[in-house]
């Protein structure tokens, strides 16, 4: 990436966030906006991420401009992969929660089984004369 300013670098991930085009589509189009991204810069050292949003548009609407540069089969393509691997990645979590809360109540209803025995201290044994145990 080019050496830019931190505003520019945060501008450009936002833009990467919502640029939902296929791999090689995606990189080229943002290797074109980190240069002019870059350039703009240059001219204005002190730009902020107000001034990138004035100049190129919110992350949101520059991302939107360039995917209408590519196949829209393409980026649905792209979405809907997306939307499957959040699926997916739900899934899962709904999955280990369901599994977690089952394991625990199977945990909890075999613990309850169990009778609570206190042991308490009697008076000691001791020894006779003889060799046998007398309780006092």
């Amino acid at each position: 990436m080019i050496n830019t300013s931190p505003a520019a670098r945060k501008y450009l991930r936002a833009v990467r966030g919502q640029l939902d085009a296929p791999k090689e589509d995606r990189e080229r189009l943002l290797a074109r906006l980190a240069q002019a991204v870059s350039a703009y810069v240059e001219e204005n050292p002190e730009a902020g991420a107000e001034e990138l949003a004035a100049a190129f548009g919110s992350p949101n609407r520059c991302a939107a401009e360039l995917l209408a540069e590519c196949d829209p089969r393409l980026v649905a393509r792209v979405r809907r992969r997306r939307r499957q691997g959040l699926a997916a990645i739900i899934a899962v979590l709904v999955l280990l929660v369901a599994l977690m809360t089952v394991r625990f109540l199977t945990i909890k209803e075999a613990l309850s089984g169990y009778i609570e025995i206190y042991i308490t201290e009697d008076e000691p044994f001791t020894m006779n004369e003889d060799h046998t145990t007398v309780q006092r």
